[in-house]
């Protein structure tokens, strides 16, 4: 189900208030008006700030890439009175880095919302496309790597203990579905929509949006008049995860209901997981490391190390 608006007929109602419906949400077996659905969505979102423990008056960073769950997030927190502060990382890739930063910039301006740009380029000295001609690892992974890293680094220079992401129901219950066929067992584990602080240097991480679809996500952005970037990243295409989200939306259009089912029942039964006691300090950069090196400086020193090759064999 790639929307929730529907055409219904006459005579049938919203299933809370009554009013004529627009909106349909298969998995709940309900249809919606259009402020009904706005109540639904915000409730989620309250519902999982209040499992996360996290009160109105703390500050939020709100990671935003220009794609429609950071914005919705960061729409709905600051609807629902949060003190936000939107953080959007420019990763230098043609055409696209240069959409995501205005639609990002559009947004804010729009509903005056604070935000910071940083650009990888000037953080780490390269850009994405730079990274992936020197890399032979497959680069969702490397910026994926990249980002996390970052984003703690650039949360604790701005100044906040909590960041907050738009991860949402799909993405959470692909990467369940993925670390369990392929028994990821230290990922499981730490598989939750809240994750503590575990060092002074990296901030809580939070996915407000985990009890929400894609589809209703791309319903509110629609009702809330958030315009997203309208392009995909260019080297998403072929990301072992979008197979795992594919089958579960095979699974859910025969059967729905099934992705809520599956991720619930494993998260909602579970705690937070405990503060990893195990960071020691990067050697280099001073950042939390599980060994001598940060994920960052090890993947900067292979980078420089083929820039050296190269310029010796020219």
């Amino acid at each position: 189900m790639t929307d929730a608006f529907a055409h219904f007929p006459p005579g049938a109602k919203c299933t809370r208030c009554r009013e004529y419906p627009s909106i349909r949400l298969t998995s709940h077996h309900v249809i919606f008006c259009a402020d009904c659905f706005l109540h639904y969505f915000q409730t989620a979102v309250k519902r999982a700030m209040k499992k996360f423990g996290i009160a109105q008056n703390v500050p939020l960073l709100v990671a935003v890439s220009g794609g429609k769950d950071s914005l919705a997030l960061w729409d709905v927190l600051n609807r629902l009175d949060f003190r936000t502060k939107g953080l959007h990382v420019n990763l230098g890739i043609k055409d696209f880095s240069g959409a995501s930063s205005a639609a990002v910039k559009q947004f804010a301006d729009s509903r005056g919302l604070p935000w910071s740009e940083y650009a990888l380029e000037e953080a780490l000295g390269y850009t994405l496309p730079e990274i992936r001609k020197r890399t032979r690892r497959k680069i969702c992974s490397v910026c994926g790597t990249i980002k996390r890293q970052l984003l703690n680094r650039l949360a604790v220079r701005e100044g906040f203990t909590n960041l907050a992401m738009g991860h949402n129901l799909d993405d959470e219950a692909g990467r369940l579905l993925g670390n369990m066929v392929r028994h990821r067992t230290e990922y499981l584990e730490k598989q939750y929509p809240y994750l503590p602080s575990s060092h002074p240097r990296m901030p809580a991480k939070l996915k407000p949006l985990y009890r929400l679809e894609a589809h209703e996500i791309r319903t509110y952005c629609k009702l809330a008049d958030i315009v997203p970037v309208e392009s995909k990243c260019p080297y998403s295409r072929g990301a072992t995860s979008h197979s795992f989200k594919e089958a579960l939306h095979f699974l859910e259009q025969k059967m729905p209901g099934t992705k809520r089912d599956f991720l619930f029942t494993y998260v909602d039964r579970r705690k937070p997981p405990m503060p990893d006691s195990a960071y020691g300090v990067c050697g280099v950069c001073g950042e939390p490391a599980y060994s001598d090196l940060c994920s960052v400086c090890n993947l900067l020193g292979q980078v420089r190390e083929k820039d050296e090759k190269d310029n010796i064999n020219q």
